[in-house]
């Protein structure tokens, strides 16, 4: 191996040491980063080893053998293996360590399966325990559609697609479960869990959005390509710029307890299941375009059979995977880059209630007045129950994110008015997917319905649709809920 050459010297008694040199430069065989062991290659199992005592194991292999060709040549020779602590070589290499600079290449970027063929230059040191096949997947078709509809099934399923397609790492978007207890969160990320075995981590999403904790990314360490955590909260957020990085794949400052800092790039796709509502705070909140939130039915079944369903996935994980990738494959990787968490938004963000609640007065006059619109605001949260209520210059601001338009003077009706809002825009009460502005609809601006054409529009139970509502409509591949 490159990172070492053997060293012998002659003793006083005629026996020749043989011990490890290590050599300072730039090694194929050996990795490490901030001055700490990363990798080593193992030849035998054609992937990288990212346990520090196989360095132990190969040198003194090599120690040995050269050591039997000298006794060969009938030479008597002694070997100082770094096994022995005695002799100061498993010390010698911590410093060697402690003394160069960074020489590492990330491990372990895209999964690898059971029977992928992969070499040095893949930097792979795992491997999943199931090919990736086309099979049976009836216990999963069973169990998630019961416990989620069509619609959340194809969130999940296009988010496990993404991690199996390696699209992940350039998505920036993270999933998270939300609902009541006992209700099937933790039941689709144990499975996750499985499909991503020795690529997972946990990780806690309150010290990621807290002050004060430097070691919240350590977690990240390992370069895992999924990170879950079955009971997180992100109710109450300090600060998100942290979570919004690690979401976003960018370079970060890593740092771990007892080692020097180093900068990496977060792989993980995060998925999160919680009983509490995501904390939004207002329109610019980073947490919007990147949340997209999983709702469960609330259906439960009986034990027996849900074990028996359990039990059934286990020899179901490859053809999951592979039905997964090509539900992720026919949906694209841009399906959800519209998506906004509408639902998290009305439970935790009071201004955009607000907007909501008056959607109609600024729709109906495309424009409001700073003064009409803090009097409705005031009116609203005086309604509400709302204690804390905005000064009337943050309100002034946080209207922008609504209108089209911001003029500091406007006329209306021969009356000049000052702070005036134009162009009310309904965009933000949309959640597009699919790259279809329009669907999955909050918000039904047609003056003219479909209903209007093919049918008398002034009979009873029709009309023209102008009622905000919410639009919901099933994937082709989300299969059906089954009986009970």
């Amino acid at each position: 191996m490159d990172f070492f050459r053997i060293s012998t010297k002659m003793g006083k008694d005629g026996v020749i040491e043989v011990a490890p040199d290590f050599t300072v430069g730039r090694s194929k065989d050996l990795m490490f980063r901030g001055k700490s062991f990363y990798a080593v290659w193992d030849e035998e199992a054609q992937m990288w080893s990212t346990d520090e005592y196989d360095v132990q194991r190969f040198v003194d292999r090599e120690l040995d053998a050269y050591a039997d060709k000298l006794r060969a040549e009938g030479k008597l020779a002694n070997v100082k293996h770094l096994q022995s602590f005695s002799t100061h070589g498993w010390t010698q290499f911590r410093r060697f360590l402690q003394n160069i600079s960074d020489n590492a290449h990330e491990l372990d970027e895209s999964l690898t399966f059971a029977d992928t063929k992969v070499g040095k230059n893949d930097y792979v040191s795992k491997r999943l325990p199931y090919s990736l096949k086309k099979g049976d997947i009836s216990a999963w078709d069973e169990l998630v559609s019961a416990l989620y509809s069509p619609d959340e099934r194809a969130k999940i399923e296009w988010a496990i697609g993404a991690v199996l397609s390696g699209d992940s790492k350039k998505i920036q978007k993270f999933l998270v479960f939300y609902g009541p207890a006992g209700t099937g969160k933790s039941t689709i990320l144990g499975i996750i869990e499985k499909l991503f075995e020795g690529y997972c981590t946990s990780f806690e999403a309150k010290a990621l959005v807290g002050n004060g904790n430097a070691f919240a990314t350590e977690v990240f360490r390992g370069n895992p390509l999924v990170a879950i955590q079955h009971d997180g909260d992100l109710s109450k957020i300090e600060d998100n710029s942290k979570l919004n990085s690690i979401i976003s794949h960018e370079w970060m400052t890593m740092n771990e307890k007892y080692k020097p800092s180093y900068t990496s790039r977060i792989n993980a796709f995060l998925f999160m299941g919680t009983n509490k509502p995501v904390k939004i705070g207002d329109a610019k909140s980073g947490i919007i375009r990147r949340l997209i939130d999983v709702e469960p039915t609330g259906f439960k079944f009986a034990p027996n059979h849900y074990f028996t369903l359990m039990s059934r996935i286990e020899f179901e994980l490859g053809a999951i995977a592979h039905h997964c990738l090509e539900v992720y494959r026919s949906m694209g990787r841009n399906y959800y880059s519209g998506y906004r968490p509408l639902e998290m938004m009305l439970q935790t963000d009071i201004f955009f209630n607000f907007v909501e609640a008056n959607f109609d007065v600024f729709k109906r006059q495309n424009g409001v007045s700073l003064k009409q619109a803090y009097a409705l605001y005031k009116e609203y949260c005086s309604e509400t129950g709302i204690e804390f209520v905005l000064p009337q210059y943050k309100v002034r601001e946080e209207l922008r994110n609504y209108f089209g338009q911001f003029l500091e003077r406007h006329t209306v009706d021969g009356v000049n008015i000052r702070s005036y809002y134009l162009d009310f825009t309904t965009e933000r009460f949309k959640s597009p997917v699919g790259g279809d502005l329009h669907a999955f609809s909050l918000v039904l601006e047609d003056e003219n319905s479909v209903l209007d054409q093919l049918y008398l529009a002034d009979q009873a139970a029709q009309g023209s649709i102008r009622s905000r509502s919410a639009v919901r409509r099933s994937h082709p591949f989300s299969g059906s809920t089954p009986s009970t």
